[in-house]
């Protein structure tokens, strides 16, 4: 037990025994503010206890926003953090303390409903974003995307790509990377890669099989894609509203060495097809 432990609890023996054997002179006599200050040295466990014998301390706890902070503090187990510069009153740091302790009693931990979902075995990814769940099955060459629990003034988009029909304008030979699906800008990006070099990004609405009409085009590009001599093995898109992003991995071509390049590449897609920003690493 260490020593502030050890201070602390003498403090409350004493206190206990001024209680009992002297309720009408010595620690209560003391103003209410230095009462409660002296309170405020003890642990929160021996401040209920004294509070709980004495109607007068009692009085002093529920007139003293600290001493009610300390008893908060630590009945959550939480660290005291001492406010330095006085910025933010203790009353207002308690009721901010209770706020967050009562929030978790209006969390609904049940499920609001069960959707069913079918998906392909071998899907890459199973995604809820935008109030939809999208599936997209690389070996198959199939994806899907369908409402979950969308909000009323949300569009709804429920469609199913057949094998081929993903990303029809992709030349032969190629190979799909990776799909993205982004309801709230209307938006499908399929990745796909040309003699396992060259990457391209097909953008098309999500709702229909034209070209997005805010697109900058039909297909991006990489802008130091040109002089690519090493073979493209793996790929990732990630949306952020207008902007694009691809990270990719090269490796040598010939497998005579292990010299593995990452790269990632971002487009603003709704004015450019080619990418404005690059960065490399091997």
């Amino acid at each position: 037990m260490n020593l502030v432990v050890q201070r602390s609890v003498r403090i409350a023996f004493h206190l206990q025994v001024l209680l009992v054997m002297e309720p009408q002179t010595g620690f209560l006599s003391l103003a209410e503010e230095l009462q409660s200050y002296i309170l405020s040295f003890l642990p929160y466990r021996y401040i209920l206890r004294c509070t709980s014998v004495c109607r007068t301390l009692r009085q002093t706890y529920l007139s003293s926003s600290e001493l009610q902070y300390i008893v908060e503090i630590g009945g959550q187990r939480l660290l005291v953090i001492s406010n330095t510069d006085h910025s933010i009153p203790i009353s207002k740091r308690l009721q901010l303390l209770r706020d967050k302790a009562h929030a978790w009693f209006k969390v609904d931990i049940h499920p609001f409903e069960m959707v069913p979902v079918t998906r392909a075995p071998l899907s890459r990814d199973n995604i809820v974003a935008g109030g939809h769940f999208y599936s997209w099955d690389l070996l198959g060459g199939t994806a899907m995307i369908m409402p979950v629990l969308p909000k009323p003034s949300q569009q709804s988009v429920r469609r199913n790509w057949l094998p081929g029909k993903l990303c029809p304008a992709a030349s032969w030979p190629s190979r799909q990377l990776d799909v993205l699906m982004d309801p709230a800008q209307n938006l499908i990006a399929v990745a796909y890669v040309v003699d396992r070099k060259t990457v391209y990004i097909n953008l098309r609405a999500l709702d229909g099989d034209g070209i997005h009409p805010q697109a900058a085009g039909e297909r991006l590009f990489l802008s130091d894609d040109s002089e690519n001599c090493f073979e493209t093995t793996m790929a990732k898109l990630k949306g952020f509203g207008r902007y694009i992003a691809l990270s990719r991995r090269s490796d040598d071509e010939n497998r005579t060495s292990l010299d593995k390049v990452w790269q990632l590449h971002i487009w603003d897609w709704k004015y450019s097809t080619t990418s404005s920003v690059s960065f490399g690493l091997k």
